[in-house]
């Protein structure tokens, strides 16, 4: 009689722990799966790292903007080199020099 007792309780512990085991697998399942919370967090991600990208391009602009001002006669001769480079090789692929 004591050993179906014991027996008894052995399967009652086993099933109390294959429900709990069964129930934490349910819960584990369930949160990988909802996509849809996944795709909230992957958009919400992708917006805060646009954002930032955008900061950093903004600020960098304005510090260039204020860099080229501050030296107008650089900047004038960067961008005359750039027209001069450019009108050397229009006029050397017009007359089939390369």
């Amino acid at each position: 009689m004591r050993e179906r007792e014991m027996i008894e309780r052995e399967i009652y512990r086993a099933r109390e722990d294959l429900e709990d085991s069964l129930a934490d697998l349910k819960h584990t399942v369930k949160e990988k799966l909802d996509v849809r919370a996944r795709a909230r967090v992957a958009v919400a991600k992708g917006k805060q790292a646009a954002q930032q990208a955008l900061e950093t391009g903004k600020t960098r602009a304005v510090d260039v903007y204020a860099q080229a001002k501050e030296r107008p006669a650089l900047v004038g001769a960067i961008a005359g080199g750039v027209v001069a480079v450019g009108a050397l090789v229009y006029i050397g692929r017009r007359r089939d020099w390369w």
